[in-house]
Formats: structure tokens, C-alpha cells, sequence
């Protein structure tokens, strides 16, 4: 009787998620859409959609002016902003779940900003051949990164445990540390990245954008997010405890160090071209869990689509809200994911969290 019960209230659920999928894809594309559309020139939608159009159809004779600012401007900068938001949210979701700790996201436990440093030693350095081009920028970013969340969890760890407050602490002190070097190393290259270029790249933006970009970064969070999605399944078995997941016939060490590549590779390849954007990966995750559920085979898929879909649209809000000028992506996350942080924070410590 209770399983009869248990497959009846499934088949109910379903088309409800199926509605649920739909619409965070449904989502996704309209930010995608009013991204491409809106900006100093704004494009009616009809006339964006002959646009895209054209280039399959050349004879549509559309204006050319038109045609360079959507295919060279903004579809470059629109996708290459939604796939660095999956990139940081998949990301988010994926330490989440390994470290079991709902704060811990690329930002605030300093990965980003590891990684950071790292693409721009590469820059300095010039290292030769593919690995100082687009291909190889992310790789810099990904040694970085990897190294840093080596770094923080070994100063986190206290016994067999990851406190959540060491956890933040070493985070927090790791990326101030790294994020002062990448300033100095800025700084020391001035002449040969523009100041304002620097400065977008501190505080994230499309400060290396374009098609080379885009295409620079697409392996790489690809990669991490496809191995994160096939990952999802033993995250949620690892939140039973290592020793219940080894008795259930986990490989706890292989699934952790796959996890934290991973992760670390889908951060790296946002970061390298976007900078540091902060709050993306702690987010997307809770919204997805609020949504879908606390299962990671589900979070993270959610959380990609929802990460994609939020910095399509800060990275709207960051170029209409004062035109010209374009305001750097962590100033409009940070408003929205600061007080969420506290918050956040707030109900763990009352153990309320959600």
C-alpha cells in the first residue's frame, strides 16, 4: 500500500519537474534573448530575429551596422557571460556538496581568486607557444585554482572535519592574500594591459571578451560541468558520511579528487577570461535547491542553468544601468549575494538552514 502510494505521488511529480526543467530553460533563453537585444542600441525583437537570421539566410538585407553589433558584440559577450555564470554556479553547487558545507562556493573559499592569479602570471610571464594563448590562459588559471583549494583545505581541516567557520576563515585570508598579489602583478603591468581592462578584470566583467574568448573557455567549462553532472549521483551518496558511502561501494577519494578538478577546471575557464565574480557559485545552488530539491544529481544541473541565466542578466543590468560606463559584475552580485551571505549564514548558525 505504501509503495503504491510512493509511485502514485512520483507520477504526479513529474510533470511538475518536467514544467520546472522547462522553465529554467525557458528562462535561460529570454535572458540570453533580452541580452542580445538591449544595450546602447536596442534591437526591436523582430529585427534581432532577421539578424541572427541573416547569417543563414544572407539575403535578408539587413542594416550591416546591426549585424556587427549583434554577431561581434553582443552574441560573444552574452554566451561568453552565461557560460562563466554555469561555470561558477556548477562549481558552487559541486563544493557544496563535497565539503558539505553550504557556504562554500569559488568565491569566498578563495578558488577564484587562485585562479586568477594564475592567468595572470601566464599573461606576465608570456610563457611561449600555446600555453600564453587562449587555450593555454585557462590552464594557468586551472594550476592556480587547483592549488588553492589544496592550500585552503589542508588549513581548514581540523581532524577528520571542515569546519564551517575555518573553512571561510582560510578561504577568506587565502583570497584576500592572492587577490592583493594579482593587484600588485596588475599594477606592474600597466602599459601592457589598459587600466581599464585591469580593472574590469579584478572585478570581473567582459574584459577579455569576444569569439576568442568564447571559444577559449569552452573546453574547459564544458569539461568540468559535463564530469560535475555525471558526478551528481555519488555527491549525494557522499552525504550519507565517507564511511556509509565506502559501505555502500563508493570510491570516496577518486570521487572527491574527480570533484574537485572538476570544479576547479569549470572556475578556471570563467575565470581566465571574465575575472572574479563573486557570489554566483553560492546562489544559483540554494535557488536550485529551493526548487528541484536537495538532490546533487538534480542541484547542479539547476544550478547551471540558473547561474547562466543570473549573470546574463547582471551582465545587461552592469552596461544599461549607466551608460556608458560599465559597472564591474562583482558590485551588482555582491549587492544581491551579500545579504543573502548573511542570511545564509545567519540560519546555520541557528541550525534553520534550509
Amino acid at each position: 500500500m505504501a509503495g503504491e502510494t510512493l509511485r502514485l505521488l512520483r507520477r504526479r511529480a513529474r510533470p511538475m519537474r518536467i514544467g520546472l526543467w522547462a522553465g529554467l530553460a525557458l528562462a535561460l533563453g529570454m535572458s540570453l534573448g533580452m541580452g542580445m537585444a538591449l544595450g546602447p542600441v536596442s534591437i526591436p525583437l523582430p529585427e534581432l530575429g532577421r539578424v541572427l537570421m541573416a547569417r543563414i539566410r544572407p539575403g535578408e538585407g539587413v542594416d550591416p551596422t546591426l549585424m556587427t553589433i549583434v554577431w561581434e558584440v553582443r552574441i560573444p559577450r552574452v554566451l561568453l557571460m552565461a557560460l562563466a555564470g554555469a561555470a561558477l554556479a556548477g562549481a558552487g553547487a559541486a563544493y557544496q556538496g563535497l565539503f558539505r558545507n553550504p557556504l562554500a562556493d569559488p568565491y569566498l573559499i578563495g578558488v577564484a581568486a587562485g585562479a586568477n592569479l594564475g592567468a595572470l602570471i601566464a599573461v606576465a610571464l608570456n610563457f611561449p607557444g600555446v600555453f600564453a594563448g587562449l587555450l593555454g590562459l585557462p590552464l594557468a588559471a586551472f594550476i592556480g585554482g587547483i592549488l588553492t583549494v589544496g592550500l585552503v583545505y589542508r588549513l581548514a581541516r581540523v581532524g577528520k572535519t571542515l569546519p564551517l567557520t575555518t573553512l571561510l576563515l582560510s578561504g577568506v585570508a587565502v583570497g584576500a592574500v592572492l587577490n592583493a598579489l594579482s593587484l600588485g602583478l596588475l599594477m606592474l603591468m600597466v602599459g601592457r594591459i589598459a587600466p581599464y581592462r585591469a580593472w574590469i578584470w579584478m572585478l570581473g566583467g567582459y574584459a577579455l571578451g569576444g569569439w576568442p574568448a568564447l571559444w577559449g573557455a569552452l573546453p574547459y567549462v564544458a569539461l568540468g560541468l559535463g564530469a560535475l553532472v555525471a558526478l551528481g549521483y555519488p555527491l549525494d551518496v557522499l552525504q550519507f558520511g565517507e564511511e556509509q558511502a565506502l559501505q555502500l561501494g563508493l570510491p570516496v577519494e577518486r570521487v572527491k579528487r574527480l570533484a574537485i578538478a572538476a570544479a576547479t577546471l569549470a572556475t578556471a575557464g570563467a575565470v581566465a577570461f571574465t575575472g572574479i565574480i563573486g557570489f554566483v557559485g553560492l546562489i544559483a545552488p540554494h535557488l536550485a535547491r529551493l526548487l528541484i530539491g536537495p538532490r546533487y544529481s538534480r542541484v547542479i544541473p539547476a544550478s547551471i542553468l540558473l547561474g547562466a541565466t543570473l549573470l546574463a542578466l547582471a551582465d545587461l543590468l552592469s552596461r544599461i544601468l549607466i551608460p556608458p560606463q560599465e559597472i564591474p559584475l562583482t558590485l551588482l552580485t555582491a549587492l544581491l549575494g551579500g545579504p543573502f551571505f548573511l542570511y545564509l549564514l545567519s540560519s546555520t548558525r541557528r541550525g534553520a538552514f534550509f
